[in-house]
């Protein structure tokens, strides 16, 4: 049996394009080491929810992603080596850990005086010309990117990103307020990045990269409501393969291509009612960040109890695309990127208020998800090196058995180190889980409830 286990620490995957969809991740890092050797700037940058990065691209730099990286690094179990150079640094095992594996690697690449070490995971990050920043979400990514400065001497810009509660979400001209903060912050890393690359950016040719990353994200979204169908077409571990082409790619052409052969692969299944899994029996969520380490395990409870992951991690799926209403009359793209970035933070707002709670991120899309996608359980993942992604699971759990009687189950462990990862422990759990299940769907029928 751990022979087994070994083997299938990487998901199987059962879409063709969930396969194929490692390609994106490996054409980002390749093509930020051709940038260096060809003199083009490059960039490291944290998730920003298309807010900034579309900007980079339209100056003409190369965009990387440490957490992406990182996600890699767990997945292939080489991040260990890096943890451990961030641990002799004096970070503790409680910090991201993407940012712990970024640390790491980043003193590895100064000690080898930034020649990328031959050892590197997916060939390795080459030196940024600067950081960009993202306050969205998570404490610790404010000073991630400043810590590394004890390691290159680089600029790094921080995007701020406002997150309000329903309540303020919905006080009298709160949102248009927040839109004109955020293109001013984006006006002036605009500013920025033409001091720091001596160019100008060229309007023309950031419109055209919003509207193909527009594109995309509609299709990704489409793809999300094709899921609703039972049984489950596509899981999560199809999504989390697939997620790089509309997270870090949405204004690449190759990414939406790849995206409109993800829609037509899901819709084939929907139309013809072929499961992901062939004996579906359960319809779990999961939340928030996964295992990267061992993403396998989801294919062993499907086998073994016919659970299919039908949906997951609302921080890394697009939001509906913006009204006509909302596009109406705008055409600086500065704008749409604020207003598309701003609705991904408080889409869930009605729902929110529906139910009188808060925050709006990370609790109100699970009360949206479970109805939708007709959950029987939720799986929680905690985790020691993120609060943000943990504070609130306590909070779904009770919120997801009180309103629709939907239980959860709780699995310790973390996304990049495996050292606090007990596999064991967590298939004890899901075994035990499925009485769980069973019996809270005979009380969701008594209450009326219609899955």
């Amino acid at each position: 049996m751990e022979e087994k286990k070994a083997k299938k620490r990487t998901s199987a995957k059962t879409l063709q394009t969930a396969r194929e969809a490692g390609y994106f991740g490996k054409k980002m890092l390749a093509n930020t080491r051709t940038a260096v050797e060809e003199g083009r700037p490059v960039a490291w940058s944290m998730v920003d929810w298309w807010l900034g990065v579309p900007i980079c691209k339209a100056m003409g730099v190369e965009m990387v992603f440490p957490e992406n990286w990182s996600a890699f690094c767990a997945a292939s179990r080489t991040a260990e080596p890096n943890l451990e150079y961030s641990e002799m640094d004096g970070f503790p095992n409680t910090l991201c850990g993407y940012a712990r594996n970024t640390l790491g690697y980043a003193r590895k690449l100064k000690d080898n005086n930034y020649v990328i070490p031959p050892d590197s995971p997916g060939g390795g990050l080459p030196k940024p010309n600067f950081l960009l920043g993202c306050g969205a979400v998570c404490d610790a990514r404010y000073k991630w990117f400043q810590a590394m400065g004890r390691y290159m001497d680089v600029p790094v810009w921080m995007l701020e990103f406002p997150q309000v509660g329903y309540k303020e979400y919905y006080l009298p001209g709160n949102k248009e307020k927040t839109i004109k903060f955020l293109v001013d912050e984006l006006k002036a890393f605009v500013a920025f990045l033409e001091n720091l690359l001596n160019k100008k950016l060229d309007m023309n040719k950031l419109s055209e990269l919003v509207q193909i990353m527009f594109q995309t994200n509609k299709i990704a979204h489409e793809v999300d409501l094709l899921r609703k169908a039972v049984p489950s077409p596509m899981v999560s571990q199809d999504f989390w393969a697939v997620m790089t082409a509309h997270f870090y790619l949405a204004d690449d052409l190759e990414a939406q291509a790849f995206y409109q052969r993800v829609y037509d692969e899901v819709k084939h299944r929907v139309d013809n009612k072929i499961g992901a899994i062939p004996n579906e029996k359960y319809r779990m969520l999961f939340a928030e960040l996964p295992p990267w380490h061992t993403l396998g395990f989801f294919d062993e409870m499907a086998e073994k109890h016919g659970i299919a992951f039908v949906f997951e991690s609302w921080n890394y799926h697009v939001p509906s695309p913006l009204t006509a209403e909302e596009r109406h009359g705008i055409s600086d793209p500065l704008e749409l990127l604020a207003r598309f970035s701003y609705h991904k933070f408080h889409e869930m707002a009605p729902v929110a208020r529906e139910h009188d709670i808060d925050p709006i991120i990370f609790v109100a899309p699970y009360l949206n998800y479970v109805k939708e996608y007709r959950g029987d359980g939720l799986m929680g993942h905690p985790l020691l090196s993120c609060r943000p992604a943990t504070y609130t699971l306590m909070h779904v759990r009770n919120l997801l058995m009180e309103k629709f009687k939907v239980p959860s189950v709780i699995v310790e462990g973390d996304i990049i180190d495996l050292r606090v990862f007990n596999e064991e422990e967590a298939y004890t759990k899901m075994d035990a889980f499925i009485e769980t299940m069973d019996y809270h769907r005979e009380l969701r029928k008594k209450a009326g409830l219609d899955w």
